[in-house]
């Protein structure tokens, strides 16, 4: 396969863009694009992987790039919770009146004619 450094770049620089959403706006869908480009990076690191860590097996360990995904999940799980967090508090601050209207019908001032 040709290009598979360049491929490996464009998922670093991904996770890199997706992690920066998810701090900067966190919601739901910033959340998912930083958990998919994580996951994206763990299959796609190879040629850029860097030094092991930790020695498994002879062929696999951890390596200084899985450090990466794990930092990029963890965004994303804090922005899931941050935005549904987020979203429970607006929904207890939200009147009991649903129809976006100050005053419900039976209680609005009537205007009133002066001087009649």
């Amino acid at each position: 396969m040709e290009n598979v450094e360049f491929y490996s770049l464009v998922a670093m620089c991904s996770l890199f863009a997706a992690s920066t959403w998810c701090l900067a706006r966190p919601h739901l869908l910033s959340s998912l694009a930083a958990a998919v480009a994580s996951c994206l990076w763990v299959l796609l690191n190879g040629p850029i992987e860097g030094r092991v860590l930790y020695v498994v097996t002879p062929n696999h360990g951890l390596t200084e790039s899985d450090l990466l995904s794990a930092v990029g999940l963890c965004i994303a799980a804090w922005g899931c919770w941050y935005s549904i967090r987020a979203r429970r508090r607006r929904q207890r601050r939200r009147p009991a009146n649903r129809t976006g209207r100050r005053h419900s019908e039976d209680t609005r001032p009537v205007p009133v004619r002066v001087g009649d």
